[in-house]
């Protein structure tokens, strides 16, 4: 059965509320910092510890879990949003709404089509609850449906996208490089897992930490069939560098989400793994280059002013814009892509419009999470500022933005970027015309809906990230 212990347990608390959160996240979206979409819904997914109780499960009978299972999923598809949120134990029901549960299933719709039928039911015990995995069918498409039932309830309930196969990128040459299984002994008592990428038959390789968008997400930035992040670290091990890339914290830790500021969810562990990757025989410690993605990447000056000895920073999609700012537009490019907004667009439209205002007003409770943290994540992420750091950085930047990308835009990040930056020699910005926030080829006006067809990441963002890395480097003399 899926491997769903008690510190992955997730909620889609708030998937479907908006699509603003595309690119990468959880292997099972992600969704993501304002920018990014995980597997759950193409939508933010939120992390939720189990309830308080860890005491024995509630049935080990599968054909009751199934039962319940259905019922369950069969009062969300009927409209009955309070009665469902009543099978939710203490600490799922603070987290997540009745009303947050009608944006999740009206988002799964809008998507997939109307919901047909529960099948493929799979049932299993792990770290005292009992664990159901289903596949629910729709018109055009499919998901996969994880509860987790505990003595006073569901303790955690999961929809994320079905999983699908990942094809290797044409430019990865798998005979160049060796894969090994490490792990990050992260702040707060989280160990991450993480895979280190390392070239053949060289005794010196430059090195690179890739660090990824908001939400829980996977090492691989698995979004449908698609892994941006394990494209990124073959290409580049394939030209000589040495990649780690690493689990998210919100996606394998118990994580207080209402607690968690943004250097906790992203900054932190990022200089661990900077730090592990010096440990490598072969990476020289001042050869070391931070690659962030989205989020990640208005994060990387923020990574490289604390650590203080990156040999250079690659910015992939970097936001500058305010996340509220984000929400709304993004949101609002969504509802009038084709041309015309509906009803169910425009109550999307005012869900993130709300949602957008309490992040920018901080007008929450102290233990209430607004999509993926509390008011001290949003407090922190306000309180940095992202191109003023990076002006204080003597370090060789390079920003990588797609032209498709509608999420995070030429003209509205990057435009910024370069009124900050655009005078520095130690600066260079690369645009690509048919590039997405995934940097994957497509065309047409740019959705959330091709993350989840299979792709990978263009070649030629792998070789500017190489041939910057190598020149920053030792390696480029």
């Amino acid at each position: 059965m899926t491997n769903f212990d008690r510190r992955t347990l997730l909620t889609a608390a708030s998937a479907g509320l908006t699509a603003f959160l595309a690119g990468c996240q959880s292997s099972g979206p992600a969704p993501s910092d304002p920018t990014e979409t995980t597997e759950t819904t193409s939508a933010a997914t939120t992390t939720a510890e189990p309830t308080e109780t860890t005491t024995a499960r509630t049935t080990a009978d599968p054909a009751e879990l199934e039962r319940r299972t259905r019922k369950f999923v069969g009062l969300i598809d009927e409209g009955s949003y309070e009665t469902a949120h009543e099978r939710f134990g203490p600490k799922v029901a603070r987290q997540l709404s009745p009303e947050q549960l009608k944006q999740v299933w009206t988002r799964l719709e809008e998507q997939n089509g109307a919901f047909l039928s529960l099948s493929n039911f799979e049932t299993g015990e792990q770290g005292g609850y009992d664990v159901v995995t289903a596949i629910a069918n729709f018109e055009r498409g499919q998901r996969t449906v994880v509860l987790a039932f505990g003595a006073d309830g569901i303790t955690g309930f999961r929809v994320r996208q079905t999983a699908a196969n990942w094809s290797p990128p044409s430019y990865a040459d798998e005979s160049a490089f060796t894969e090994r299984s490490v792990s990050l002994n992260a702040p707060g008592d989280c160990s991450l897992g993480a895979t280190l990428t390392v070239p053949k038959g060289v005794q010196e390789a430059p090195g690179v930490v890739l660090v990824h968008g908001q939400g829980p997400s996977d090492r691989d930035g698995s979004i449908g069939p698609n892994k941006p992040y394990k494209d990124l670290a073959w290409g580049l091990a394939s030209r000589g560098a040495s990649v780690l890339r690493y689990d998210k914290r919100t996606q394998v830790c118990d994580v207080d989400l209402a607690e968690i500021t943004i250097d906790e969810a992203v900054t932190d562990d990022a200089l661990t793994a900077v730090e592990r990757l010096r440990e490598t025989p072969t990476v020289a410690s001042d050869d070391v280059v931070v690659v962030g993605h989205s989020i990640g990447a208005t994060l990387a000056p923020r990574i490289a002013a604390r650590d203080g000895e990156l040999a250079g920073v690659v910015m992939l999609a970097a936001l500058a814009r305010s996340a509220p700012r984000a929400i709304r537009d993004q949101n609002l490019y969504i509802a009038r892509r084709d041309g015309t907004v509906t009803n169910a667009e425009q109550q999307q439209l005012d869900r993130a419009n709300r949602t957008a205002e309490q992040i920018r007003s901080l007008d929450a409770p102290d233990d209430e999470v607004i999509y993926l943290g509390g008011d001290e994540y949003w407090r922190t992420l306000r309180e940095y500022d992202a191109t003023a750091t990076a002006k204080g950085l003597d370090v060789p930047q390079l920003f990588l933005q797609g032209e498709r990308d509608y999420q995070v835009t030429v003209e509205d990040d990057l435009a910024r970027w370069k009124r900050a930056l655009g005078d520095r020699s130690n600066v260079t910005f690369q645009r690509y015309p048919k590039l997405n926030h995934l940097f994957m080829p497509g065309s047409g006006k740019p959705g959330n809906e091709e993350y989840f067809q299979q792709n990978n990441v263009a070649e030629a963002v792998v070789s500017d990230v190489a041939s910057f890395t190598e020149r920053v480097t030792g390696d480029g003399g």
